[in-house]
This record gives structure tokens, C-alpha cells and sequence, in this order.
């Protein structure tokens, strides 16, 4: 079992931490595979494949700093890649219909609601810390999908409601401002190492590593913990 933390504020990354986008992601890959195997002649699985591989090059592979979560960037490496001769208006299309597809697919542990209840119960203010998802608007509307988003006392959309992104501790700082708690006093809580773990030390906070959703991952700080379930916070927080 971990040491136990103290904080007054708990600061949540949302995608694959609070909820299960890697699933969504994947569904939604499945989704225009599809529309384009039906379309050109091809196999599914064999394009869904395609389409991974296209994200980490044209993603994951980028640094942090100059990351953007641009689906259309990945279809277009796959439309080259593959020689599929899909125009402009095509690849519009595909992407927007990848990202109605993650909106329509939100998954999460049904306890999670409680959990945070419980957490509210014990005194401790809720923060939601989430990048923007590219297209305007589109985070939001899936945050609105959630019940459990009336439970965060101050939430930050970065890169929307704020400039700056999750490539630094400025995010972080300015939430744990509007929780009106200091840094030292928070714990954050997200799935990547150098998005949230390695920005939550900079900003003078500590950190909880979560893989509930992805295997762990590579930064330069060490988390303070790491849990494989949102339930496990309840005997690390106090």
C-alpha cells in the first residue's frame, strides 16, 4: 500500500483517467475503418490498423510541447501512406465523424460518481483538468454528458478555457487559484507521465499515477503513487 498523501484539493485529468477514451478511440477507428473499407473495397481490421499506426506518427510520437490531438492529421497520413486518393471534403468528413463517435462513446467504472461523493463528504475540493479535444466545443459536450461533472468545484479546459495547454504547470496552477487552495496542498491525478505527472511536480504539487485505462508510461518525475483504480484514492488521500 502506498504512504498515505495529505491534500486539500484534488485536481482529475478527465480522458483515461475518469473515463475510458482509449475504448472510445478505438471505437471510433472502428467506425470510419468502416466507412472507408465499405467505401474503397477494403479490409477493416487491416485500415484500424493502419489508423493506429498513423497516430503514433503523426501524434504520439511528437513532443509534448508541440502535440495536438488532431484526428484529420491522422487520416490524412493514412490517406498518404495508402495512396487512397480521398479529397479534402472526404477527409473532413471522416474526422468528423471520428470525433461524433468519441462524443457518443463514454465509458467510466459506474462507481466513480460515488467515489467522488465520498471524497467531497471528507472535505476535499475537486478540480477537472482536461486539454481541449481540437474541435471547438467538443470536450465540453462531453463533459456535459457525465452526472458527476456537478461535482468538480472548478474545472479548466485547457488550450480553451485558458490558453495555455497541459504542456507546462500554468494549468495546474491557475486551477488549484480557482480552488482557492495552494499547490502544496493539492494532489493530481491522471494516466501520463509527462502531461500530468511531470507538469503536477513542477507546479509544486504532488501526483498520483492512474492505469486503469493505459499501461504506464514514461516522464522525468516520480509519481508519489500509483493506483489502477479511481476506488484506491479513498485509502491513499487524506
Amino acid at each position: 500500500m502506498p504512504e498515505k498523501i495529505r491534500a486539500s484539493a484534488i485536481i482529475f485529468d478527465f480522458d483515461n483517467t475518469l473515463v475510458n477514451t482509449h475504448h472510445a478511440i478505438n471505437y471510433a477507428y472502428s467506425e470510419i475503418s468502416k466507412r472507408l473499407a465499405d467505401k474503397l473495397n477494403l479490409d477493416q481490421e487491416s485500415l484500424k490498423e493502419k489508423m493506429f499506426a498513423a497516430q503514433k506518427e503523426a501524434i504520439d510520437k511528437q513532443p509534448l510541447s508541440n502535440r495536438v490531438y488532431d484526428r484529420k492529421v491522422v487520416i490524412e497520413q493514412v490517406n498518404s501512406n495508402l495512396g487512397l486518393g480521398l479529397n479534402e471534403n472526404e477527409i473532413n468528413e471522416l474526422a468528423e465523424s471520428f470525433y461524433d463517435a468519441i462524443l457518443n462513446k463514454v465509458t467510466y467504472p459506474e462507481y466513480t460518481e460515488n467515489i467522488l461523493e465520498e471524497l467531497k463528504k471528507r472535505g476535499k475540493k475537486l478540480g477537472l483538468l482536461t486539454d481541449t479535444d481540437v474541435r471547438p466545443g467538443l470536450k465540453k459536450q462531453r463533459l456535459e454528458k457525465l452526472s458527476f461533472i456537478r461535482l468538480f468545484d472548478a474545472l479548466i479546459i485547457a488550450g480553451e478555457t485558458i490558453p495555455q495547454r497541459k504542456t507546462g504547470p500554468i494549468p495546474f496552477i491557475e486551477l488549484s487559484r480557482l480552488l482557492g487552495v495552494k499547490p502544496e496542498d493539492t494532489v493530481a491525478v491522471g494516466d501520463r507521465m509527462d502531461a500530468d505527472i511531470d507538469n503536477a511536480k513542477e507546479a509544486g504539487m504532488k501526483a498520483i499515477l492512474i492505469d486503469a485505462f493505459l499501461p504506464p508510461n514514461n516522464g522525468i518525475n516520480e509519481p508519489d503513487a500509483v493506483i489502477h483504480d479511481i476506488k484506491d484514492l479513498l485509502n491513499i488521500i487524506y
